[in-house]
């Protein structure tokens, strides 16, 4: 995402609230970010996954569920000291990094990082973006609205966290789950 042909999240999500709301969105973000003692920023939204029993499209964001479906969440981490986003599996490697996210009540749900769309679907490098996901296959008896965490640690004890539904001063997008 160096690259200025890359699409990344900042793009996306300053479309979707608009210019001047996601700056100071992104503002409170990182100055919250900076006075919670946080080493990182996340910027995260959900959609579903194409596995299990979907009744809507994949790859569609959603705060909304059927038990039986994936839900996905897709990643971008910022360095809150400096606002570049950490966005190679060098920088990933080279700070240690570690991702997970936690729904309420539910086990917490390690989290990858890699390319996508995947190299077996032979993208054009334009349209290759690197995040981190990490997938909730939801059971039978999950239901009701999800608060969620997500964190990420570095090697040397550096983190950040996204309480969704929670901390209100670094929310992204403070939407909590809901499973019917």
């Amino acid at each position: 995402m160096t690259n200025a042909n890359r699409r990344d999240f900042l793009k996306g999500a300053a479309a979707t609230v608009g210019g001047l709301a996601f700056t100071q969105w992104a503002t409170t973000n990182f100055e919250a970010a900076a006075q919670g003692g946080q080493a990182y920023v996340i910027v995260s939204d959900v959609i579903r996954g194409a596995g299990g029993e979907p009744t809507g499209p994949s790859c569609v964001e959603t705060s909304v569920f059927e038990r039986g479906e994936q839900a996905v969440w897709r990643v971008v981490v910022y360095d809150a000291a400096t606002g570049e986003a950490i966005n190679t599996q060098e920088q990933v490697d080279a700070r240690g990094l570690t991702m997970s996210v936690t729904p309420e009540g539910e086990d917490t749900i390690e989290m990858g990082f890699g390319q996508h769309p995947p190299a077996s679907r032979e993208p054009a490098a334009e349209d290759i973006i690197f995040y981190w996901t990490g997938v909730w296959e939801i059971g039978p008896a999950s239901t009701g609205k999800f608060k969620y965490t997500i964190t990420v640690q570095d090697s040397n004890g550096g983190m950040g966290t996204l309480d969704v539904a929670g901390n209100k001063d670094v929310d992204t997008f403070p939407i909590a789950l809901e499973v019917s």
